[in-house]
């Protein structure tokens, strides 16, 4: 016990040092993912699979998990003229994205699926797939996918 506390102690110093402070409890959960793109990435989608919504109520988006524990990073190192995010799911869910752009919430776009496309700064966007049943490990299953259109 004491050795995981000095080694969890040691590796969050060394993320702080690097400046990339990320919280261990995030890393842990299995639909967890940072990604990092560039325009032409590829794969071109890139697809992610998880489990939606959370215990925190926003205002227009349904549950989402907690602020500080977002289902996805997602670094744009440069500029998108035309990146689109959708979700597919078993159930009515919902994307809300926080990033240089400001915060976008989407819901039922394409039916009941959510949907959001346009132009992205470069930098870092938290993105959560919620849902309206507001109880830990109840959501649906989904898969995200990140595709820069026209290719």
């Amino acid at each position: 016990m004491e050795l995981t506390k000095h080694f969890t102690a040691a590796l969050t110093a060394g993320f702080v040092t690097a400046g990339l402070l990320v919280c261990s409890a995030v890393q842990a959960r299995a639909d967890f993912k940072a990604l990092s793109l560039a325009p032409g990435f590829s794969p071109n989608p890139e697809v992610i699979r998880g489990r939606s919504g959370g215990t925190r109520s926003t205002p227009d988006c349904g549950y989402v998990k907690a602020a500080s524990d977002p289902d996805y990073v997602v670094t744009l190192t440069k500029p998108f003229t035309s990146l689109k995010a959708s979700v597919q799911a078993s159930g009515d869910v919902t994307l809300l994205i926080e990033g240089p752009n400001g915060r976008v919430c989407s819901d039922d776009v394409n039916g009941l699926m959510p949907e959001v496309s346009g132009s992205a700064l470069a930098g870092t966007y938290r993105v959560w797939v919620g849902d309206y049943v507001g109880q830990a490990d109840s959501g649906f299953s989904y898969q995200l996918t990140l595709r820069e259109d026209g290719e």
